[in-house]
């Protein structure tokens, strides 16, 4: 289950989005021609 709202990103992950997947965890992803293409799904971006 998903928490939260996804919010886009800035910088060098512009056109990325973000979603909450637990306290610690992060889903980072973007839509790109019809395929969702997925960055990080562990950790926060920053990390």
């Amino acid at each position: 289950m998903l928490l939260g709202n996804h919010e886009p990103l800035k910088g060098e992950l512009s056109g990325f989005w973000s979603r909450r997947i637990d306290g610690m965890n992060r889903l980072v992803y973007r839509l790109k021609d019809g395929v969702t293409e997925i960055l990080s799904c562990k950790g926060h971006y920053d990390d």
